[in-house]
C-alpha cells in the first residue's frame, strides 16, 4: 500500500505556500535551526496528506465497484432451469413421500409385490390394509381389542402368483395377548433345483412347479417391550408338478423322481410352531443400531401317507453396529436351519433348508443349495450416500449338509458384492444388490429388506 500512495503523492502540483516558507528559512539563515526546519517540514507534510487524501477520494470504494456490478447482472436475469438430474431427483422425493403416506396410512390400498422368492421376474399387485377395523380415527398400538386387517395380490412377469389375507386380533380384553388368522395361496411355476447337497453342480440345473394352500392361527404375548413369545397352527397343502421355465429341463426329466423326497407323494402336514424373539433395534423396518435375535421350532406331521414327520430348528442373530454415527454402520447376520427326521421318515426336498437368492448366499442362483441343515453368515458395512439412498459392501458365506456333524468350517461357498437400497426417512422401499461367487456375477432388485 505504500507504494500506490507514493505514486499518487508524486503526481500533485507543487504547493507554493511550502516553497515560499523553506526559502524564507534559507534566505535568513544558512543553516536554519532544527526546530525551525522541523516545523516547515510537518507543514509540508500536512500539506501533501491533504492533496493525497482529496485525489484518493475520486476513486470509486470496493463496495461501490459491487454494486454497478450487481447492477449490470440485474439487467440480464433470466428464470433458472432445472437439469435433468435435478428433475429425476424430485421425482423419486415424490415417490417416496407418497410411498411412505400409503405405508404409514391406517387405511387404504397399496403397491405390493407380493413374498415371491428370487427368480420371479418383476412382480407387481395390490394391498388393501386397515388398522383399527371397528374403531374411528387413529389407532395406537397398545389401543384394547384393536382388529386389523390385511389383504394382498401379486403377479410376476413369470407368472409367479399369490393371494394371502390376515385378520389380527390385539391386545384382547387390553392384556398382552393377540391372535392371528392368516390364509395364503401361491403358484411357483419356475422353482430352480441343482440336486441335493453341497456337490450340487450348476450344470444340472432343471426347474419345477409348487403350488400350495395354508390357513391356520398363530398367537404371541408380548410381556414386555421388544419381547414377543408365542406359536401357531397352520394347515399346509403343497403339490408338485413339471416346472414351465422352457430355458432348462424338468426336474422329473434329469433326476430320478425316486431319489428327490417328496416329488412323486405329495401329502398334506399339520405343521406346529412356538418361536420366541427379542428386538433392541431402534427401526425393525430399516435398523442401524441394536440387536436382534430369534428362535422357532416347527413340527410338521404328515396327514395322509405317515411317511413325512420331521421336525425343524431355526436361530437368528442380527447386531448393528454404528460407527460414530448412524450413518456408518456394520451389521453381521447369522443364521442356521437344522432338521430332525426319523429313521423311516423323509424330509420332503421343497420344505429343506437352502442357500442361494435374493437374502442368503447373494452370489448365487436362488435354490443353488439344499440339504437337511443351512448355515449363514453375513457381513455388511453401509452408509449414507444421500439424503434417500445407502450404499453397503457386503460378504456372504455358507453351506449345506445332511448331517449336523458336518456343519465345520470347511467347503463353505462364498459371494460378495455391493448394493445400492433405496429409502425413506424411516422405512426401506427397495435395493439392487450386485453379488459375485465362483459361478456368476448377479444382480438382484428386491423389495424387501435383506436383514
Amino acid at each position: 500500500m505504500v507504494l500506490p500512495i507514493y505514486s499518487q503523492v508524486r503526481r500533485f502540483p507543487t504547493n507554493s505556500r511550502a516553497i515560499a516558507m523553506i526559502r524564507s528559512a534559507t534566505e535568513q539563515r544558512p543553516f536554519p535551526a532544527r526546530g525551525t526546519l522541523l516545523i516547515a517540514l510537518l507543514g509540508c507534510l500536512a500539506l501533501l496528506v491533504a492533496n493525497a487524501d482529496s485525489a484518493l477520494g475520486q476513486a470509486p470504494t470496493r463496495s461501490e465497484l459491487l454494486a454497478a456490478r450487481r447492477q449490470e447482472r440485474s439487467q440480464h436475469l433470466s428464470p433458472p432451469r432445472r437439469e435433468s438430474v435435478d428433475k429425476g431427483v424430485r421425482a423419486v422425493d415424490r415417490f417416496i413421500e407418497r410411498f411412505n403416506r400409503v405405508q404409514e396410512s391406517s387405511a387404504g390400498f397399496f403397491y405390493s409385490t407380493g413374498d415371491f422368492p428370487s427368480g420371479k421376474g418383476f412382480a407387481f399387485g395390490v394391498g388393501y390394509q386397515h388398522r383399527g377395523l371397528l374403531q374411528r380415527g387413529y389407532v395406537p398400538e397398545t389401543y384394547p381389542n384393536r382388529m386389523d386387517l390385511r389383504v394382498e395380490a401379486a403377479y410376476s412377469t413369470r407368472s409367479y402368483q399369490q393371494l394371502s389375507a390376515g385378520l389380527e386380533f390385539r391386545n384382547i380384553g387390553g392384556s398382552i395377548f393377540n391372535l392371528g388368522l392368516r390364509g395364503k395361496y401361491f403358484e411357483w411355476p419356475q422353482e430352480d433345483f441343482f440336486g441335493l447337497g453341497i456337490d450340487a453342480q450348476e450344470t444340472d440345473r432343471t426347474n419345477y412347479l409348487l403350488r400350495q394352500l395354508e390357513a391356520g392361527a398363530d398367537f404371541w404375548l408380548e410381556p414386555i417391550r421388544r419381547l414377543r413369545i408365542g406359536g401357531g397352527t397352520y394347515y399346509l397343502s403343497p403339490s408338485v408338478g413339471s416346472g414351465r421355465d422352457t430355458r432348462y429341463p424338468t426336474l422329473e426329466a434329469m433326476f430320478d423322481p425316486a431319489g428327490v423326497p417328496g416329488f412323486d407323494e405329495q401329502p398334506d402336514f399339520l405343521r406346529v410352531d412356538a418361536f420366541i424373539d427379542y428386538d433392541l433395534r431402534d427401526n425393525p423396518d430399516y435398523p442401524r443400531r441394536g440387536t436382534f435375535l430369534g428362535s422357532k421350532f416347527s413340527n410338521y406331521r404328515d396327514r395322509h401317507l405317515d411317511t413325512f414327520h420331521f421336525r425343524r430348528w431355526e436361530f437368528d442373530l442380527q447386531q448393528y453396529f454404528p460407527l460414530g454415527n448412524v450413518y456408518r454402520t456394520l451389521v453381521f447376520h447369522g443364521n442356521v436351519v437344522m432338521t430332525d427326521v426319523g429313521a423311516p421318515d423323509r424330509l420332503p426336498f421343497y420344505y429343506m433348508p437352502d442357500l442361494g437368492g435374493g437374502e442368503r448366499l447373494r452370489g448365487f442362483r436362488e435354490r443353488r443349495f439344499r440339504d437337511k441343515n443351512a448355515v449363514l453368515a453375513q457381513i455388511e458395512y453401509r452408509w449414507y450416500a444421500s439424503w434417500f439412498l445407502d450404499m453397503a459392501l457386503f460378504v456372504d458365506a455358507g453351506k449345506v449338509a445332511s448331517r449336523r456333524a458336518e456343519i465345520d468350517f470347511s467347503d463353505w461357498e462364498y459371494s460378495g458384492g455391493i448394493g445400492f437400497r433405496i429409502h425413506t426417512k424411516d422405512s426401506f422401499v427397495y435395493r439392487l444388490d450386485v453379488a459375485l461367487s465362483r459361478e456368476r456375477l448377479i444382480p438382484m432388485f428386491r423389495a424387501s429388506v435383506v436383514f
